[in-house]
């Protein structure tokens, strides 16, 4: 059984990797570079920022976690995303972020310390199978009251230094929600779990709502 004291070899070796990859970039499916700079930056999370704005303010969040944050730039830099114009994130959603990533060394893991909400995003797919139900509990185990949580259901553009791709974990939507349900079931939390796939070169989102109705967020 592995926990956050005890990862699995596999999840030793992924981190290593992907410290890698943040200092030096990464390899894509079309054999192009991608930059240090463009890899694992944040910009996932513009996807869904106008919907965290709105968890956040119709539940008072002061203080955020992220969870495998990336590098993070966007929470202290003013951004483009789809034609419109975002102010760092921190200001666009007016909150006290604390970011986190084992892949970068100043991005360490809180302490003692739990948030209004933590989120975590293109982040478990990452993560091998077998260190699945400890993250996800560590996850949870943060949040006062939220959890917001997005998943992609696909392959990824990136190619690991082992030859892997980079979303190691994939299974469809119906599973993420079951294990994240069981897993659960011991916090009194309410959860936002969005899934993403790729399907006819789109998008397509599924979103499910745990101690929460979704409807009271459109």
């Amino acid at each position: 059984m592995f926990n956050a004291e005890n990862p699995s070899p596999d999840f030793i070796k992924l981190i290593e990797i992907y410290k890698k990859v943040h200092l030096k970039g990464s390899s894509k499916r079309d054999n192009k570079k991608k930059l240090p700079e463009d890899t694992y930056n944040g910009r996932a999370t513009f996807f869904f920022a106008d919907f965290i704005q709105t968890i956040i303010n119709k539940n008072n969040c002061k203080n955020m976690l992220d969870y495998g944050s990336g590098k993070g730039d966007f929470y202290f830099e003013e951004r483009k995303f789809n034609n419109k114009i975002f102010p760092p994130l921190k200001e666009f959603w007016n909150i006290q972020p604390t970011l986190y990533d084992p892949g970068i060394k100043t991005l360490s893991k809180p302490i003692n310390q739990k948030f209004d909400i933590v989120i975590s995003i293109d982040v478990l797919e990452h993560i091998p199978l077998q260190d699945l139900n400890w993250v996800i509990n560590e996850i949870l185990s943060f949040s006062k009251n939220i959890v917001f949580i997005n998943v992609a259901c696909y392959p990824a553009d990136i190619i690991l230094e082992d030859g892997r791709n980079a979303h190691i974990s994939l299974f469809p939507p119906m599973w993420w929600y079951g294990f994240i349900t069981a897993l659960s079931s011991k916090f009194n939390l309410k959860i936002f779990l969005v899934c993403s796939t790729f399907e006819n070169k789109k998008i397509k989102y599924f979103s499910f709502g745990i101690n929460e109705d979704l409807k009271k967020y459109q």
